[in-house]
């Protein structure tokens, strides 16, 4: 196994669209990446971590940030309206995820898989401080996306529900400075539609 094989894991990120935007309408030439998207999940998920006054791994942080998605370079996207409609399918996708997750640590020299595994775990718990500010972020990420496709003359309607994910989960960390973005944000997305 190689380093060589893991980095081409997250080089292939940048292949796989986020099917949100597509079922939304959003053309492939103007869809995400998830590499895209998780490289804004990592700034905000930094930047979060920077205002929290709460003690906070940064470390910790960036690394669940920059893995949160690295599963669906084997598996894809699968989107969270499938997930909802079905636990099943929200089940299966965690397992795959999981799987995948596994399959990647092997790539990595014997003595850097704890690292990575210990903030995949810790990430799907979403118990640590660290996970759940990488939620917020990852749902933040996503929000911004949104209004910027609203802003560019795509239906708010279709992208209302990223804004109020994001919202609820920035509102669970008490961040002044997060929810003053969710302000700006609500500029684009009216509270009620």
């Amino acid at each position: 196994m190689t380093l060589f094989q893991f980095l081409t894991i997250f080089d292939d990120l940048k292949q796989v669209l986020r099917t949100g935007w597509l079922l939304r309408g959003v053309p492939p030439s103007r869809a995400e990446n998830v590499a895209a998207h998780s490289h804004t999940t990592a700034i905000l998920a930094y930047l979060l971590a920077l205002q929290t006054k709460e003690s906070v791994d940064l470390h910790q942080v960036l690394l669940m940030a920059l893995i949160h998605d690295a599963p669906e370079a084997v598996i894809g996207d699968i989107p969270m309206s499938a997930q909802r409609a079905d636990p099943e399918i929200r089940e299966a996708k965690e397992k795959a995820e999981d799987n995948a997750m596994n399959q990647i640590l092997t790539y990595l020299p014997a003595e850097l898989q704890p690292t990575v595994s210990e903030a995949w775990s810790a990430y799907r718990k979403r118990t640590s401080l660290e996970a759940r500010l990488v939620e917020a972020a990852d749902r933040l990420a996503t929000a911004l996306h949104a209004a910027q496709l609203v802003k560019s003359g795509f239906p708010v309607e279709a992208f209302q529900p990223f804004m109020d994910h994001a919202e609820k989960t920035v509102e669970a960390l008490h961040i002044p400075q997060a929810k003053d973005f969710i302000k700006e944000l609500r500029e684009v997305f009216p509270q009620k539609l």
